[in-house]
């Protein structure tokens, strides 16, 4: 018995990531440290209204204590040097409680997205983004 569970752990251990979900998941991983700044670094230089990403998120983080972004339906395109991916973001946040910023921010929604991705210096990179409120 325990020689399958380390089995099992060593096969999962070394299960390769898709890099493109690799890529995605940093962001979500990056918006749940509220770390703006890794946020924008997973943005292709490229990437339109980039510094104003950045601004708006470093004020939208500022209003929560924490976050949780969890990634699901994740579908991947791979067509070489770009591309493509459609998935849903859930969040989920406890926010502040100073100067009624509580009632001003939402605990949790949720969001379906379409991005594309470009290889940048050896890592994929979000160049574009679209997204929509899922109701």
């Amino acid at each position: 018995m325990r020689r399958a569970c380390l089995l099992l752990v060593l096969l999962l251990a070394c299960k390769k990531q898709d890099p493109i979900a690799g890529a995605i998941q940093k962001v979500a991983d990056a918006a749940e440290d509220r770390d703006a700044g890794a946020v924008v670094e997973m943005l292709a230089p490229g990437y339109e209204g980039r510094a104003e990403v950045g601004n708006e998120l470093r004020r939208y983080f500022f209003a929560y204590r924490s976050i949780h972004v969890s990634i699901k339906d994740l579908q991947v395109w791979d067509n070489g040097p770009v591309a493509q991916a459609r998935f849903r973001v859930d969040f989920a946040g406890v926010a502040k409680e100073i100067s009624g910023i509580d009632q001003l921010v939402p605990s949790s929604a949720s969001y379906q997205f379409e991005v594309w991705l470009t290889k940048e210096g050896g890592d994929w990179k979000i160049s574009a983004a679209k997204w929509q409120p899922v109701s």
